[in-house]
């Protein structure tokens, strides 16, 4: 049976030691996006050393992240120094924390991140819906809905926008917002924390997930694999998510999913990717 090659859209691999775990795993992806924490939600057993981790990792690629709370055209600015000073960090989006800050994707304050995004070919990953448990939170879950984000898809057809974890537990209204936008993408990373109602009713989950996604014959092309792998905050299934793509999808599907969706989700990482063959 041929090995199914995978762009894992969504992890927290963030030092050497969660990689090292990550690439330990059989079932893990070829490629990872790690999505850089916000400086307070760092931990001591948790530093996050994506930048350095990243130069020169092949397998990596970094998506910084951008604290809605502070100025906002000045950490762009600090970005895109870090991004002509170090080329071999391979950034290809950017990560916003909505509802652990709360905000919406079209507050006007946000806007400098679209444009930034445009400017520089990157795909722009917003948290949705419930938070962790793990990490310090604000809990607008209503300010992450993914209408807002639809409004700002539309706005910005250039730039790609993913829709982390489908708006957990707005799964169908989510599905509904994004669904025939081009740009839009969404994932059901980082479901099987350990506490949550997901973890609790694994099997029932998966079949809200499914009733979402089969509102429309032609959703499998906006879904994206991601694992929110970051063991640290007690994120670290792979199976899983595997089981419930089996569980959601036909075999058929399986290679937009893991491979061709992603590569259109972060157009930068697919330029990478691409020269190197």
């Amino acid at each position: 049976m041929t090995k199914q090659h995978k762009i894992d859209c969504h992890t927290h691999i963030v030092n050497h030691e969660i990689c090292t775990q990550y690439f330990d795993c059989p079932g893990g992806g070829d490629f990872a996006m790690v999505m850089e924490f916000l400086p307070y939600m760092q931990k001591e057993s948790m530093p996050d050393d994506s930048w350095d981790l990243c130069d020169g990792n092949e397998k990596l690629f970094l998506c910084p992240s951008v604290d809605i709370h502070k100025d906002i055209p000045a950490q762009l600015a600090v970005i895109e120094e870090k991004m002509a000073r170090r080329p071999g960090c391979r950034v290809v989006g950017l990560k916003i924390f909505l509802s652990y800050q709360t905000g919406r994707a079209d507050d006007e304050r946000m806007m400098p991140i679209y444009d930034f995004a445009k400017k520089h070919v990157l795909s722009v990953t917003f948290h949705t819906g419930l938070p962790s448990y793990h990490l310090p939170y604000e809990n607008d879950v209503e300010g992450s809905r993914v209408e807002y984000v639809a409004t700002i898809a539309k706005k910005y057809p250039e730039v790609n926008f993913i829709v982390a974890h489908m708006g957990d537990p707005y799964y169908d209204e989510s599905i509904q917002a994004m669904h025939g936008l081009p740009n839009m993408f969404t994932d059901f990373a980082g479901a099987f924390e350990p506490g949550t109602d997901v973890a609790a009713d694994e099997e029932g989950t998966i079949d809200q997930w499914a009733h979402a996604i089969n509102q429309y014959p032609d959703t499998y092309k906006q879904i994206v694999y991601g694992t929110d792998f970051c063991p640290p905050i007690l994120l670290f299934e792979i199976d899983k998510y595997d089981y419930a793509i089996r569980k959601i999808f036909t075999e058929d599907k399986f290679e937009d999913i893991y491979w061709n969706n992603p590569l259109r989700a972060f157009p930068k990482a697919a330029q990478y990717i691409n020269k190197k063959g």
